[in-house]
């Protein structure tokens, strides 16, 4: 290992500008060095912050060991300085690690996913979703296995809450 293999890239984010996409793959983790970033979902347009990240936090791990899209968007809430890892530093890294090292490691990123969907929930949560719009929810999902529901819930909700909301108005029960 030559003295070069240790850098990693350093970069600046800048305030107000998505450097990660929902949605998209995302090939690389940040450790935040100096800054703010927040994490949020696109619900119609709308940001809904999921969390915030300051200095030593790392955002972005999950796709160091999956090749599956990110879930949230992160922006930069004040200027910021991260370090960059990428998937292939991380897997040499990992490659000289132990076996059961590794699996652990596989383990604790499937938990963290979990963990990353039940903060999205939460985040959706604090918005403006009726509460009845949940029991139709219940109701429209209760034959979806439960690692599958976020995806469904994800993509109906906005959809089902609209109208729960339009129905009431209707009904006179709230006002437009």
């Amino acid at each position: 290992m030559t003295k070069n293999d240790d850098v990693f890239e350093r970069k600046v984010i800048y305030t107000g500008k998505p450097f990660i996409k929902a949605g998209e793959e995302h090939a690389r983790a940040y450790i935040i060095q100096k800054g703010l970033i927040r994490s949020y979902i696109l619900e119609d347009d709308e940001k809904i912050e999921v969390s915030q990240y300051g200095p030593g936090r790392i955002i972005g791990e999950v796709c160091l060991m999956s090749d599956e899209p990110m879930d949230l968007n992160y922006e930069a809430v004040e200027e910021s300085t991260v370090i960059t890892m990428t998937r292939a530093d991380f897997q040499k890294r990992i490659s000289k690690m132990d076996s059961n090292v590794s699996t652990i490691l596989e383990h604790v990123m499937t938990k963290l996913n979990m963990q990353y969907a039940e903060d999205i929930d939460k985040a959706k949560s604090r918005t403006e979703i009726d509460d009845d719009t949940y029991k139709h929810m219940d109701a429209l999902l209760a034959k979806i296995p439960p690692e599958q529901r976020h995806k469904y819930e994800k993509a109906i909700l906005p959809h089902v809450n609209a109208l729960v909301r339009t129905m009431k108005v209707l009904k006179g029960e709230e006002s437009s």
